[in-house]
């Protein structure tokens, strides 16, 4: 089954075991409804275990959840720092244009029809969020060097995103010099 990041717990709250958590889509309705919820700890390949959900409070711009079992501060801030991790059915639902990270890490990025690189992470940045772009410059014989761009997500340099091809058109190659 394949897991989604929707959040991170940012820090404990108050003195009763809550967590102040991040939602990464900027909704927190698909958190709230939940019974329980898997935090994991140390990133992909980290530690997963499930947490019952006894209440949420608060909004988007500060959502705060009681675990069943975190009763104290102390308790509460060892979970600072895990990610929030779903079912894709119980994740966020994309609009028209929003795609998860997973999925556009799994694209390659084109450029007329000819594979540039390979998108091996989103950041977010000043304007917007960027892929970040793994190129292969160098011979065909093996001694290629590996380098990263960034390309801001944004039409102006990002054309059409084929999810079932699994690529991304860049509309200007300068971007990655």
């Amino acid at each position: 089954m394949e897991l989604l990041v929707t959040g991170l717990v940012r820090s404990s709250h108050g003195l009763n075991g809550f967590v102040k958590v991040e939602s990464f889509s900027g909704e927190v309705e698909h958190i709230a409804n939940l019974a329980a919820i898997d935090l994991r700890m140390g990133g992909v390949g980290g530690s997963i275990k499930r947490y019952e959900i006894e209440a949420v409070e608060g909004s988007a711009h500060c959502m705060l959840v009681k675990f069943k079992g975190i009763d104290t501060p102390e308790a509460a801030k060892q979970l600072s720092g895990a990610e929030l991790v779903v079912p894709r059915d119980k994740a966020c639902p994309c609009n028209k244009g929003e795609y998860y990270v997973s999925d556009l890490c799994q694209c390659v990025l084109v450029y007329q029809g000819s594979v540039v690189g390979t998108i091996t992470g989103v950041m977010e940045g000043g304007a917007g969020d960027l892929l970040e772009v793994s190129l292969t410059e160098g011979s065909e014989f093996g001694d290629a060097k590996l380098t990263t761009r960034l390309v801001p997500f944004r039409k102006e340099f990002v054309g059409k995103v084929d999810m079932k091809a699994k690529t991304v058109e860049l509309m200007h190659r300068w971007i990655l010099e």
